[in-house]
C-alpha cells in the first residue's frame, strides 16, 4: 500500500524544513527561464526591425544608382 509522503499543504510547502531552500530554487530558476524568453523575443524583434531598416536603404540605393550591366540604347 502507498502511503503519501506529505499529508497536508503546509507540509508539502515546509518540505520537512527544506521548504526555503526548495522553493527558492524553483523561484529563481522559473524567474531566470522567464527572464532569458522576455530577452530572446526583444532581441528578436530588434533584429526584425534592424534588418527591416538594412533592406529599405539596400532598396533605396538600389533606386538611385543605375545598373550597370544595362547597356544603353542607341
Amino acid at each position: 500500500m502507498m502511503q503519501p509522503y506529505f499529508y497536508s499543504l503546509s507540509e508539502f510547502i515546509a518540505m520537512g524544513e527544506h521548504g526555503v531552500f526548495v522553493w527558492s530554487c524553483w523561484t529563481i530558476t522559473l524567474g531566470m527561464m522567464l527572464i532569458f524568453i522576455i530577452y530572446s523575443r526583444r532581441q528578436r524583434q530588434a533584429l526584425i526591425k534592424q534588418l527591416t531598416i538594412q533592406q529599405a536603404r539596400q532598396a533605396q540605393r538600389a533606386a538611385k544608382t543605375p545598373n550597370p550591366t544595362t547597356k544603353p540604347s542607341p
